[in-house]
């Protein structure tokens, strides 16, 4: 018969472990709370502010583009958006264009697409006429006549424009029909 040895292992082995075990999450705790949060107010009130939540007002209106988009024609554009902007009660820091539809005309023997094609090429002319254009949303289509808030708009032939600007509001909550 062999004779086997038992091994006998004392609480010491593992009591090393434990004492580990026991620093490591005292460290942990100890880091967690020296964290330091400062809720008294500073000296200094600081104020801040959100920037402006605009909505986008669903009632558009025509405006047609000039023949000399370099000379005066920005300055008209310009005139004819804060006259709007004016006749809704409303200031240059609470409302701006946000959307505007380009519409080309064109010829008898040309389609929408013709229209579509020049009203895209005279974007980036639109946005260098006016700062108030700079940052807009622009699309573009083609028609020889648009209705706007139910009257009918005669956009014309080659080469003549109409815009169909909505505008951005800053304010108390617009009531307005939208199903139009």
């Amino acid at each position: 018969m062999s004779r086997r040895r038992r091994k006998f292992s004392s609480g010491e082995d593992g009591a090393g472990w434990i004492y580990a075990d026991l620093f490591l999450a005292l460290m942990i705790v100890g880091l967690g709370s020296a964290v330091i949060t400062s809720s008294s107010p500073t000296s200094g009130a600081v104020t801040t502010s959100a920037p402006p939540t605009f909505q986008l007002s669903c009632t558009e209106f025509p405006v047609k583009v000039p023949n000399n988009l370099s000379g005066s024609g920005g300055a008209q554009i310009e005139a004819a958006i804060t006259s709007e902007i004016s006749k809704r009660g409303w200031s240059g820091e609470t409302a701006k264009p946000g959307l505007v539809i380009v519409f080309g005309g064109f010829s008898a023997g040309e389609g929408p697409g013709d229209g579509d094609r020049r009203a895209q090429g005279i974007r980036s002319a639109l946005r260098a006429s006016t700062p108030l254009l700079q940052k807009v949303e622009m699309r573009s289509g083609g028609a020889s006549s648009v209705t706007v808030n139910g009257k009918v708009n005669s956009v014309g032939g080659a080469g003549t424009f109409l815009l169909v600007v909505y505008l951005l509001f800053n304010g108390a909550d617009l009531v307005e029909d939208c199903t139009r």
